[in-house]
């Protein structure tokens, strides 16, 4: 029996290793269905028969999925047997089952140690749990390279920053992105994955501060806008902005007192990304101007909530002066 990781796994079958069972557990769902997607491209690229696909799910009878790991397809083609959730007893007397047409993949939801299941000569078991940090990075980037793609990491970073860390939702975007640049352009660029799909609300935030930072007014304005005329209140973007660019002051002190810049994401409690981006913002402010634009920011505030004229013309105005 062998116990591999996800990409283990992945590797071996694409050198043509195909194990008569395949053990799947955890918590990633879709690592588990991309293994076995793959498995059964593998089976029908090498076989001139064909083979035959069966699913079965936690409610299947005990007899009737025995009797598919038994019987031998007609013509000599492979079996892909595939079962949902069983519990280890079950997955044990499966095991036992001797059929040289047979690939079999059992799914399961317990956590499972060496110990739990017997020594079966052709087993793969294999951890699918989700993937994190640069292990993420580097699975993005694969998927982006099987699509002919590059993804840099720049990309890779801003693209689990604006969808979070579901793969299944990553995988789709960066299918999105592969169709979007057609043939001709190779790069999945941070502009590239902007200009895929609608705004959230989120990324509308980080995109609004974003510009902010970097003084480009007319983007600025152009969320601001988006965003007022969805019914958000001008007092919480402005609060928005003012707190980016209190993270500049803090990242600023932080810097200065001897902090590593790869400390820095924990210690503001921010995302590596954002704290990439503040690292470059800074570059680009003296400390009197971070604060005189906080005490503008203030200012800006404090009009808007007596009321001194409309709250789009107000920011309007502050985003005019401070990107001139």
């Amino acid at each position: 029996m062998a116990v591999m990781t996800y990409d283990q796994a992945k590797k071996a079958l694409n050198r043509g290793e195909i194990p008569a069972f395949l053990v799947l557990y955890g918590k990633d769902r879709f690592q588990a269905r991309e293994l076995i997607r793959f498995l059964r491209r593998c089976l029908e690229m090498g076989s001139d028969t064909g083979i035959e696909y069966m699913e079965w799910d936690e409610e299947a009878d005990d007899a009737d999925i025995h009797r598919s790991l038994q019987t031998v397809p007609l013509g000599g083609a492979q079996r892909l047997v595939v079962v949902n959730n069983g519990d280890i007893s079950k997955v044990k007397s499966c095991l036992r089952v001797n059929n040289p047409h047979l690939r079999s993949v059992f799914l399961l939801e317990e956590k499972l140690k060496k110990k739990d299941l017997p020594a079966v000569k052709d087993c793969w078991v294999v951890e699918c749990k989700p993937l994190k940090g640069r292990d993420l990075n580097r699975w993005l980037q694969n998927e982006a390279a099987s699509k002919g793609k590059e993804l840099p990491a720049t990309a890779a970073e801003y693209l689990r920053f604006s969808c979070g860390e579901n793969a299944a939702i990553l995988s789709k975007e960066i299918e999105k992105a592969a169709l979007y640049l057609g043939q001709k352009q190779k790069k999945i660029t941070v502009d590239v994955i902007q200009n895929l799909g609608s705004r959230t609300y989120d990324r509308a935030l980080f995109d609004l501060v974003d510009a902010a930072a970097e003084r480009r007014g007319n983007d600025a304005l152009e969320v601001i806008n988006e965003l007022l005329a969805q019914g958000k209140s001008p007092v919480l973007l402005v609060s928005v902005v003012s707190r980016h660019f209190l993270q500049m002051l803090e990242a600023y002190w932080l810097l200065k007192e001897g902090l590593s810049p790869g400390e820095l994401s924990g210690m503001l409690g921010v995302h590596p990304y954002v704290a990439k981006k503040l690292m470059k913002q800074l570059r680009s402010y003296r400390l009197p101007e971070i604060e005189k634009v906080l005490a503008c920011l203030l200012e800006l505030d404090v009009s808007i909530k007596q009321g001194r004229a409309a709250p789009e013309l107000l920011i309007a105005s502050f985003l005019g002066e401070f990107c001139a």
